[in-house]
């Protein structure tokens, strides 16, 4: 398997049908329009949603799934930070807005998308998560011109990564 496939659901699992629920480009959970506040319902959808062939999502529980609308994708890289002593020779981890635990950066996932939003994913691949505008600052210290193809590229313990331009 494609280790950046996303999951297969069983045509047999039921869903529920009447979702209310809505993420906004922030990575803001809504039901009917009104705000998620209760983080731990929000780090549960979090740990148990999947990112379906077609781009959208599902939380898989017990299961059931539950469809749920996104603007964008529900994971948002909220800060980036440099895992080890000395700043971008080791590896780079992203704090996900929501999620208490960091995650690695898959550099050779990272995608510049319409509007120079930056994605990559997450999850052993499974998912897609969005830079935040903030996080997106914190990485470009990272981030240099690759002089000989004009496009750009992250610089991690001296290797280079290139930055995939989304069409």
């Amino acid at each position: 398997m494609n280790p950046y496939e996303t999951v297969r659901v069983p045509e047999s699992m039921p869903e529920v049908q009447s979702s209310d629920i809505f993420v906004d480009e922030e990575g803001d959970w809504f039901n009917a329009g009104i705000p998620i506040s209760r983080e731990d319902i929000v780090r549960f959808f979090l740990e148990h949603v999947q990112e379906l062939p077609d781009g959208s999502y599902t939380i898989i529980w017990e299961g059931c799934r539950c469809g749920f609308r996104a603007a964008d994708t529900p994971f948002v890289v909220s800060r980036v930070d440099s895992g080890g002593p000395v700043p971008g020779h080791g590896p780079i981890l992203l704090k996900l807005k929501h999620l208490p635990e960091p995650v690695a950066l898959d550099p050779g996932t990272l995608v510049s998308a319409a509007n120079n939003v930056l994605y990559c994913r997450i999850h052993e691949g499974r998912c897609r998560a969005r830079f935040s505008r903030p996080a997106y600052y914190q990485l470009a210290r990272w981030i240099e011109e690759d002089a000989s193809t004009g496009g750009f590229c992250l610089r991690i313990g001296g290797k280079r990564f290139a930055i995939m331009v989304e069409s």
